[in-house]
């Protein structure tokens, strides 16, 4: 039975451990791919030496870098507004979602599988 804030961030840290991880490959993957693919477009432009592809390509390039950056700050405007906003309880699960890999959400992790294992 889950009573506490810390109760439910230990029992669901693995849940939000893959949470964390999922959001740290948003914040860095989707930005990288969407610049890539441009300059790749861009890149293909040029070699066809033809000004109207190129203007658009340019024009695709700096919508994806603009795309990239909003992609990155939404998701870093969230967990700031969530820390703002969040009960003290939530706070507790933060090291999870905002450090999956750090010793804080290993330790959970190792926790709830040695309690699993034990049942």
């Amino acid at each position: 039975m889950i009573n506490t804030g810390a109760d439910l961030c230990h029992d669901l840290a693995p849940v939000l451990r893959i949470v964390g991880i999922v959001v740290l490959g948003v914040k860095i993957v989707v930005p990288i791919l969407l610049i890539v693919i441009g300059m790749i477009d861009l890149a293909k432009a040029v070699a066809e030496k033809d000004e109207g592809k190129i203007k658009d390509a340019q024009n695709k390039l700096v919508r994806r870098a603009i795309t990239a950056v909003i992609v990155f700050l939404v998701a870093s405007l969230v967990g700031v507004l969530m820390k703002l906003v969040g009960s003290d309880d939530y706070k507790k699960c933060l090291p999870c979602i905002n450090h999956p890999f750090g010793d804080t959400c290993k330790g959970y992790v190792n926790e709830v599988d040695e309690e699993f294992d034990e049942n």
